[in-house]
């Protein structure tokens, strides 16, 4: 019989998506979180036992083996019990180690896009009826989930770089799509979810991909050459004319693009994405890449990514109400803003952005930044950091990014998702693309303003 694992903090899309897989390969799992959620709903309601609180009498029904994401502290009740009790404990990182084990893996990491090109992977591999296993850091509509339990021998993970332990994993190829200051605590106590300076981010990915057997990393990524261009398993992809992989951008539209795939035998094959912006073409390029790598058909690959529409929360769209187009993406580095803010100008709309930060060390290391990447918005209503469980920074809040905002000449206000909901609702003028931007709950004003209104879902 297989063990019984108890994962804490089950909620969180990581731990979520093992515990799925997990209990799909026969083991048995329960799991518990903070506060009760629609994603402990949705476990609860494919069998597993899930509790709305952590105590240590979750440990009673036979636990074999207790597993933890970086956010639960090594003070709470469960893992206090669980030692006591002489139970293995692993952190996340160290089961999805060992899950990297069980088939042959594909990784991807970096700053930012790793969601979407390992969804990207995901969908050319199922079209192409590869039957993979797949965990990834949102919901992938084709599957309508974060996780699926194949049959065949490949696996695609995401790999969140903000665990340090994300070095000590192994991969048959893996996939690096950038490296930026983020998760960096700097001067700042926390450390769930954070690296002490980016020199130990940087050693952190080196040691990750000196343990792939083939590693692809972005060669349009200036910090990442002199990081991993010694590595005689590394192969670069891009834009640039010197990636062994490489894009010919043809077109970029308001909500799809088209680009000439080139591989390193010299051959090139044409690609049409379902999604908007140069940063997609890039994440295309490591998706189709890493295909090649795994021995699927270029063309073939390139014909399947054609079917591939995105990732939840990324360039979401929630609807349209009289030519107004309602959109939510997960951005929340200044990096990231930007990127997703030049895609919503190309649209030739308004754009109107909803900016939650999130996050107080991110805040209070970046919010200059991120007020400058906001600024691309003809108009920005900025809602108060989200804390995802962090202790407040005095002198931090949403108003420096108002004021800031405010002094490039943009106009910006202050609002809770409630009156950000009312305002933009009652503002809404046709041709205005509404975004809201954040890896918290800001997507509620997206739903609520589309609710509101009884927005379609047709193509604006």
């Amino acid at each position: 019989m297989k063990p019984h694992l108890h994962f804490m903090g089950i909620g969180g899309v990581g731990m979520s998506g093992l515990a799925r897989w997990y209990a799909a390969d026969g083991y048995r799992v329960s799991g518990c979180d903070a506060a009760d959620s629609q994603e402990l709903s949705a476990l609860r309601d494919q069998g597993i036992e899930v509790y709305s609180a952590h105590d240590a009498k979750h440990l009673a029904n036979d636990v074999d083996v207790l597993v933890s994401s970086m956010a639960v502290p090594s003070s709470a009740p469960e893992i206090r019990a669980a030692k006591d009790k002489g139970l293995s404990t692993l952190r996340r990182i160290e089961l999805l180690a060992q899950l990297l084990q069980k088939r042959r893996s594909i990784t991807v990491t970096g700053t930012h896009g790793k969601s979407t090109t390992t969804g990207m992977i995901a969908s050319l591999l199922l079209a192409g009826e590869q039957d993979p296993s797949v965990l990834v850091g949102g919901l992938l509509p084709c599957l309508n989930s974060n996780v699926r339990y194949g049959q065949g021998e490949l696996l695609i993970a995401e790999v969140d770089e903000s665990d340090p332990g994300f070095a000590l994993l192994s991969s048959d190829i893996a996939v690096i799509t950038n490296l930026e200051d983020d998760h960096i605590a700097g001067d700042f106590a926390e450390r769930r979810n954070y690296h002490a300076s980016f020199a130990e981010l940087e050693q952190a990915t080196l040691a990750f991909a000196q343990k792939a057997r083939q590693l692809l990393y972005c060669a349009d990524w200036s910090g990442l050459k002199p990081l991993l261009q010694k590595m005689p398993q590394a192969l670069t992809y891009g834009l640039s004319a010197k990636a062994a992989y490489r894009a010919e951008i043809l077109a970029l539209g308001a909500s799809s693009s088209r680009f000439l795939f080139h591989s390193p035998s010299g051959k090139h094959y044409p690609v049409s994405l379902a999604v908007p912006g140069k940063h997609n073409i890039q994440n295309a390029v490591a998706a189709l890449a890493a295909a090649d790598l795994a021995g699927i058909e270029p063309a073939e690959a390139a014909k399947n990514l054609a079917k591939f529409n995105g990732v939840g929360r990324r360039w979401q769209r929630w609807g349209s109400i009289n030519n107004a187009l309602i959109i939510d993406d997960y951005a929340h580095h200044p990096t990231e803003i930007e990127v997703t803010l030049e895609a919503a100008k190309n649209t030739g709309r308004r754009v109107r952005a909803v900016l939650q930060p999130h996050r107080w060390v991110r805040t209070a290391r970046h919010w200059p930044a991120i007020a400058d990447a906001a600024s691309l918005a003809d108009e920005v209503v900025v809602l108060d950091v989200y804390s995802a469980g962090e202790q407040a920074i005095p002198g931090v809040s949403a108003n420096l990014i108002v004021e800031r905002i405010k002094s490039a000449g943009k106009p910006a206000s202050h609002h809770d998702i409630a009156s950000a909901q009312e305002y933009l609702s009652s503002s809404l003028k046709a041709n205005d693309l509404v975004i809201t931007l954040g890896a918290g709950d800001v997507w509620k004003v997206a739903r609520g303003i589309v609710a509101a209104h009884g927005g379609d879902d047709g193509s604006a």
